[in-house]
């Protein structure tokens, strides 16, 4: 048995990586107007990098649709871009809590995006992120770090992981 979940995605974040991304696009139509005009290698550079980060925009759209999270009997599988640090595994036995909560400030360690990658949080430590929205999230914390994501229904999937560790516990006991 494997629950999945596709998380919500925020309008205001998709919105605002499709704005980005038209305004990467009009620097580009607008260097490619003026090109003639410009040194040749700069010109060529600036069109270059121009297209590379359009190319990586998209890529961050395409893979927060993609995001998902799925609960087996064994793991939990956090299916996010390898832009913010690609596919995490956790043993379903390394988790001690998943709780509720707000998505916190934190400071960036490593990561493409304010969709995810690894956080420091004052209040957790340091953290990795799968968020597709800004509501309340989930937080997961494990022997060997702490996980912060956005399912659907965060409290069902609580309840989810909860209910699956239940069996694996009793046997340790």
């Amino acid at each position: 048995m494997s629950i999945v979940n596709r998380p919500e995605v925020s309008r205001p974040l998709i919105w605002f990586y499709l704005a980005t991304t038209i305004l990467v696009a009009a620097l580009g139509l607008f260097m490619a107007y003026f090109y003639v005009q410009m040194p040749q290698i700069v010109g060529v550079i600036g069109l270059a990098v121009v297209v590379a980060v359009g190319i990586i925009m998209m890529s961050l759209i395409a893979s927060i649709y993609r995001t998902k999270y799925t609960l087996t009997q064994k793991e939990l599988v956090i299916e996010a871009s390898i832009l913010i640090g690609g596919t995490k595994r956790i043993p379903l036995e390394t988790i001690e809590s998943a709780e509720r909560t707000l998505i916190p400030f934190g400071i960036r360690l490593f990561g493409a995006t304010g969709y995810g990658g690894y956080y420091y949080f004052p209040n957790v430590g340091r953290a990795f992120m799968a968020i597709t929205n800004f509501k309340d999230g989930v937080l997961i914390k494990t022997k060997q770090g702490n996980y912060l994501i956005t399912p659907k229904d965060p409290q069902n999937f609580i309840e989810s992981i909860t209910t699956t560790i239940k069996p694996e516990k009793k046997k340790e006991l």
